[in-house]
């Protein structure tokens, strides 16, 4: 995404076609009706840079004179100006703007920003096309990280091979391939690894490595004359127009569709600037100009729109987001003026320095903020303060200190205790959802003579047994399950057991706003993987909660299986209002409330089955908490004055105390059940 320097012959073509894959891509974020595949703008600029930088290291070498030291400081010369700039702005905007959970998380995304492995810490958050992606401000700076993460061993590599006589165009073509098959691999395992982590990405860059080695060794890919470059450039531009219209979020990307615009971007560049398509519409002065500032409108347009977004929610207009990314043109202009060039062109390592020392006190600022849960006390509105409070979910409601169960030390497990001085007499086991409903039943037996003990391990239903495979990993959540029914069945002080998690995720494999026939990137079994598929994972599940629920009935203890609350087809903050200043306002939804038909259409994906499967076991005292979200019409996230929701899925804490209150004779009179 940047500027070949004085070691490149110019050419305006191909910023040109740098204009041609940010359009798409801005256009893209902020309508994505419009250009359905315009994020594919992002694999056009991996082979821009490919080419670009792997030109200035080639001939670099074969002058003599590559210096990994100036190389870095060419990079960061170019890089550093205006991103740490933007991440400033974005910083001091998001003070007025954020709740804290947002603020926090945009601390930690600012970090990664600033360490060039932000894609990583997405990766392990979420997946791009994710219902929160377009709240996260800083979601963008994944492919920047890709990009400086592939400079880190290029170079090295490069000169390796350089230095041991291989031939560079067969080093490159393995590299290639071996990225290439891994892109293709992960796309079906693990789409979420694929889109985001270097593995899978580099050969996207190294297409454009090795058209450059090939335009310095006079190979010309067979693109002889003028009528040849002419129909080259003509066929590239199609490709890419192909890319933008046909792939959508909806495709299995990257994998074999990225070809497309690797294909398309490699056949512009290899047809010259005297082709057609490259002399009349890609050196024209106004693409140009866009390819010119093309790095900072990248980085601009999106923490635009994403708080255009978050002010304004559901209610953001088309009017809105237009003015926000004119906003940005004009940003980036600056930017790239009084910003970008100067420091690229000066010969002074002063001013160098000294950004990077202020990056780095960026950075801290930036962890201060993720480790003070996004500062809370910028909040001065009672209610806006407690609803922003009932988002968070901190570490100490989820594992207590005082609570050691024997035989359980080595298991990394989310564990609390009632009261800690005597033992338990009942347990909850299960996910997180087992999580927030320990705090509601620790409301409802509050003044009871249940201890409640909970044994929970985040993203692993109760169920013997059962293992996950995801990006190519095993997830063993029976190394962690299988011991914790053990301990509870073995353990004659626990009376009753309360098995929860979130079924409907588990037994469907996709979330309430996935299409209908949408296939889960991760694989639940027992034994050994198979087929991926929904009738396959539901027999597996079904399989592992039959096996569960028949050990722990025959221990004789009380069994209580809790449904999961409802979920909600938006998150929760979309329904909180607050006024910082006279200048900015969160618009929240114009209801906190939705249509019980939702509700009722995911059910009937999973419940018929979860019902006939518990009906063999009578015994089994089932709480189904849904009627209190729902009534015949409308499911509310806010009843009584309370947000009872922290995202779309989980209870907040003020949530699972009011629906502890709610459920509180409903659980006791299941405790006076034998």
């Amino acid at each position: 995404m940047n500027h070949a320097t004085h070691i490149i012959s110019y050419r305006p073509d191909i910023d040109g076609l740098r204009a041609l894959a940010i359009l798409p891509v801005v256009l893209f974020h902020a309508f994505p009706a419009l250009m359905p595949g315009g994020f594919v703008g992002v694999d056009i600029f991996f082979v821009i840079s490919g080419y670009l930088i792997s030109t200035i290291i080639f001939k670099s070498l074969r002058k003599g004179g590559f210096s990994f030291s100036e190389f870095y400081i060419r990079r960061a010369k170019r890089i550093l100006p205006p991103l740490v700039f933007m991440i400033v702005i974005v910083l001091i905007v998001g003070w007025s703007v954020l709740l804290p959970v947002e603020y926090a998380e945009l601390g930690k995304h600012a970090m990664a920003g600033l360490g060039f492995v932000a894609n990583i810490v997405l990766w392990l958050e979420t997946g791009y096309f994710d219902n929160a992606a377009e709240l996260k401000p800083l979601l963008h700076l994944w492919s920047l990280g890709v990009e400086e993460q592939f400079y880190i061993f290029w170079p090295l590599i490069v000169l390796v091979a350089w230095r041991m006589g291989l031939s560079l165009i067969k080093v490159i073509g393995f590299l290639v391939l071996l990225s290439f098959g891994l892109n293709i691999f992960l796309t079906y395992s693990a789409p979420d690894s694929a889109y985001f982590l270097l593995p899978a990405r580099a050969w996207e860059l190294l297409v454009g490595a090795a058209l450059a080695w090939l335009n310095l060794q006079g190979h010309s890919l067979g693109v002889h004359g003028e009528r040849a470059r002419n129909v080259v450039s003509v066929l590239g531009l199609g490709i890419l127009v192909a890319s933008v219209m046909l792939i959508s979020k909806a495709s299995l990307f990257p994998g074999w569709w990225a070809l497309m615009p690797t294909i398309g971007a490699t056949l512009l560049i290899a047809a010259g600037p005297d082709a057609f398509i490259n002399k009349r519409l890609l050196s024209n002065r106004l693409l140009v100009f866009v390819g010119l500032i093309s790095f900072p409108l990248y980085l601009w347009h999106w923490p635009l729109l994403t708080f255009a977004r978050i002010l304004h929610g559901e209610t953001v207009s088309a009017e809105y987001l237009v003015g926000a990314l004119l906003f940005a043109f004009v940003l980036s202009w600056l930017s790239y003026a009084f910003i970008e060039t100067p420091f690229r062109q000066t010969q002074r390592r002063a001013p160098l320095v000294g950004l990077i020392c202020f990056g780095l006190i960026v950075a801290l600022g930036s962890h201060n903020i993720y480790s003070r849960d996004g500062l809370n006390f910028r909040i001065k509105d009672a209610q806006a303060k407690a609803e922003a409070q009932a988002l968070e979910w901190p570490p100490h409601l989820r594992s207590g200190a005082d609570c050691k169960p024997a035989g359980l030390e080595s298991i990394s497990l989310g564990c609390q205790l009632m009261r800690p001085d005597q033992p338990a007499n009942a347990v909850i086991i299960g996910d997180s959802h087992a999580n927030h409903y320990y705090w509601v039943l620790e409301t409802a037996f509050k003044d009871s003579e249940t201890n409640l003990m909970q044994l929970t391990k985040g993203g692993c239903p109760p169920l013997v047994g059962l293992k996950f495979l995801n990006g190519g990993v095993v997830v063993p959540c029976n190394d962690s399950m299988d011991p914790i029914v053990d301990h509870v069945i073995h353990n004659d002080d626990i009376r009753t057991v309360f098995v929860a998690g979130r079924w409907m995720a588990y037994m469907t494999g996709r979330d309430i706003d996935d299409p209908a026939d949408h296939v889960s990137d991760e694989t639940i079994f027992i034994g050994e993987p198979g087929p991926n598929d929904s009738s396959q994972r539901m027999n597996t599940f079904l399989a592992a909660l039959n096996s569960t629920l028949e050990r722990l009935t025959a221990s004789g203890k009380r069994i209580v299986f809790l449904h999961a609350v409802p979920e909600l087809p938006f998150n929760a903050r979309e329904c909180i209002s607050w006024t910082p200043n006279q200048f900015v306002s969160r618009i929240p939804r114009e209801s906190c409330s939705f249509d019980n038909e939702i509700t009722r259409a995911r059910s009937s994906e999973y419940r018929p089955a979860l019902d006939s499967l518990l009906q063999q076991f009578p015994e089994v005292i089932q709480v189904d908490p849904g009627e209190m979200f729902c009534d015949s019409e409308d499911c509310r996230i806010r009843q009584d004055g309370v947000l009872l929701y922290r995202d779309d899925d989980h209870l907040s804490i003020d949530g699972a105390s009011w629906l502890g209150f709610k459920l509180q004779q409903t659980f006791k009179s299941a405790l006076d059940t034998l």
